[in-house]
């Protein structure tokens, strides 16, 4: 019951987050300042996280990480990379792989300390303690200008093209349409199974202990992944500032795809296990960087605002959805066989996705 209550609680504070997402860059297209909206957010989080760690009521609980989830919003990765796009109009993908690459490393950093606290201090004063550490690591963005024309400067390569700072001069421009377009829903499948593939991660323990491998390969099989995970949110900006969104796109679905592989077939072997784990946690670069580098290079920094809000809807629908789809499909069969089948067709199909995209966007542009 524990773990069920946990996992519902995550959920219904992911898809506040996204549903939240559109009004926050509605907001900002408004030009209203981030830097009311931010601390009206980040107040609203805290009281509610505080007051969820010390509450014995599930449905309390639970209507709590809904408000906080709607507060998290406003101050959450699809912010900066708003702020981004306003400062970077050259080389983008290379410095925003480099910012978001961060998040990986500071995942790396609190899990162990987060461990210790929870043996020592229990689960109230830790959940306490890491709201309001998440609340003192975003307050320095307030010093800083969202746009570089605040600070009386311009942005960084201002009229020169990069690949991905192209854009559709078509009808797709046309807000209504658009996001009810074929270009529109190929993204959001897209961004469904990007994201959706990057649940199988918390399963990675767990699979190797399945496969006969112990907790202690288990561990490093989930240490691989999540290397892999930092390694790629830096390399992708840059592949995709060199070869194009869509090929840096292409290149990490290919290597997901033979991570998986490696994984499902393995079956005594340690390395080529783990070996499989840090291919596939390159996936984890295309949800943190690669979607909001396609939205931009299909829709432009003008449109970018509100389509991307959209694909943050997406991306936490998407992990609601499959960290609860990946452990029913386990306890239906007791093993993980179904759901690695299950990741393996979500890479070709959304390789098939960016097929489609693509063959979209050229239409659209020769009728331009």
């Amino acid at each position: 019951t524990g773990r069920a209550a946990a996992t519902l609680h995550y959920s219904l504070r992911m898809l506040a987050v996204g549903l939240a997402s559109p009004l926050a860059a509605r907001l900002i297209d408004k030009k209203i300042s981030i830097k009311k909206t931010i601390p009206a957010g980040l107040v609203i989080f805290l009281a509610c996280s505080l007051i969820i760690a010390r509450s014995r009521s599930v449905i309390l609980v639970d209507i709590l990480a809904v408000i906080a989830g709607f507060s998290y919003a406003f101050f959450c990765h699809m912010i900066i990379t708003i702020i981004l796009g306003n400062w970077f109009h050259k080389n983008l993908g290379t410095f925003s792989g480099i910012v978001i690459s961060f998040s990986g490393i500071g995942a790396a950093i609190a899990s162990p300390i987060v461990t210790k606290m929870l043996a020592s201090l229990g689960y109230q004063t830790t959940y306490s303690l890491y709201a309001l550490a998440t609340v003192l690591m975003v307050v320095p963005i307030l010093f800083c200008h969202f746009t570089p024309e605040e600070a009386g400067l311009k942005p960084y390569g201002e009229g020169q093209t990069d690949v991905q700072a192209k854009k559709v001069e078509t009808k797709y421009l046309d807000m209504p349409y658009r996001l009810m377009s074929g270009i529109a829903f190929a993204i959001y499948g897209i961004t469904v199974l990007s994201v959706g593939l990057t649940t199988f991660n918390s399963h990675m323990p767990a699979l190797a202990q399945s496969r006969e491998f112990t907790a202690d390969i288990g561990a490093l099989l989930l240490s691989a992944s999540m290397i892999g995970n930092l390694v790629f949110k830096l390399v992708l900006g840059v592949i995709m500032d060199r070869l194009g969104v869509i090929k840096g796109f292409l290149i990490v679905l290919v290597i997901t795809l033979a991570g998986l592989v490696m994984i499902f077939f393995v079956k005594g072997a340690v390395a080529p296990l783990i070996i499989g784990g840090f291919l596939y946690g390159t996936v984890f670069s295309l949800g943190a960087l690669g979607m909001s580098l396609l939205t931009r290079y299909i829709y432009g920094n003008e449109q970018y605002n509100q389509v991307y809000a959209l694909v943050n809807l997406m991306t936490n629908i998407s992990t609601s959805v499959f960290v609860l789809l990946i452990g029913a499909l386990y306890d239906a069969t007791q093993a993980y066989t179904v759901p690695l089948i299950m990741g393996i067709c979500m890479v070709l199909l959304c390789m098939a996705l960016i097929g489609f995209l693509t063959a979209k966007v050229k239409q659209a542009r020769k009728t331009a």
